[in-house]
């Protein structure tokens, strides 16, 4: 494989890795070289995906992370750092859905799914970029949503959070691009995760779903996770500002 794909040497941090496309990414950085640590809010699971990177012959560890504090991002971060080295790599992919009539949805809903989805994207940023821009380079993806893109009927605070975090991506990029620091967004469609897996048991549901994707078919973890690790990798260097949608053509033909 070219070496520009090889994340040797390198060290990722990854959120929401206790599960689904986080851990996917989690053990696709690690198996390209990476050392990796898993954060999430559920501590066993991210130890078992350190455990699964290590017992490969990675290094990896599990770390408990509520990212809706700002204290505990930071401590994470400096943990991760005092364990594997420096962070050259940031996965913000923790994040929550809600699927509510908008009249019907609190002040108390909106404000936490934006803190998980929005706020905590900008608090590990701020946490890890000190330490790029002195190195000189990093890498940060941001784990959008095709619902960024798309007018939801009952997911507004969701396809708010995932819009802006497009806008967050690309001032972002513009302001570290020269310090040597690429961020992008990683925009999945519908997944072969646990929600989506569940609602689509139904026949009705599935044809409902999936006639709306061009590809008639849910995407994959391991394809999101491949992405990640072209994003995370040199061969994306020249690459800074992007939303790529993962979506079986769906945002195209929507």
């Amino acid at each position: 494989m070219d070496q520009r794909y090889s994340l040797e040497g390198r060290t990722a941090f990854v959120t929401g890795a206790s599960r689904g496309i986080g851990r996917s990414i989690a053990l696709a950085l690690a198996k390209a070289g990476a050392a990796v640590a898993c954060a999430a809010r559920a501590l066993e699971e991210v130890k078992s995906a350190a455990a699964e990177i290590e017992s490969a012959g990675g290094r990896a560890c599990g770390l408990r992370l509520d990212v809706t504090h700002g204290a505990q991002i930071t401590d994470a971060v400096k943990n991760a750092e005092e364990a594997l080295g420096p962070i050259d790599i940031l996965v913000n992919n923790a994040g929550v859905t809600l699927e509510k009539k908008s009249i019907d949805v609190t002040d108390d809903d909106w404000d936490a799914v934006l803190a998980t989805n929005l706020t905590s994207m900008f608090h590990c940023a701020r946490a890890v970029a000190p330490g790029m821009i002195a190195r000189g380079r990093g890498k940060i993806i941001n784990v959008g949503s095709m619902y960024g893109r798309l007018g939801v009927p009952r997911y507004a605070a969701y396809c708010a959070s995932k819009a802006a975090v497009d806008g967050l991506t690309r001032s972002l990029a513009a302001e570290w691009a020269r310090h040597g620091i690429q961020v992008n967004c990683l925009a999945p469609g519908y997944m072969n995760t646990d929600i989506p897996r569940a609602a689509m048991a139904d026949p009705d549901t599935r044809e409902r779903f999936l006639s709306k994707v061009p590809a008639r078919r849910l995407g994959e973890p391991v394809e999101a996770a491949a992405l990640a690790v072209y994003l995370a990798s040199a061969a994306s260097d020249f690459m800074t500002g992007q939303t790529v949608y993962l979506d079986g053509g769906q945002t195209m033909a929507w």
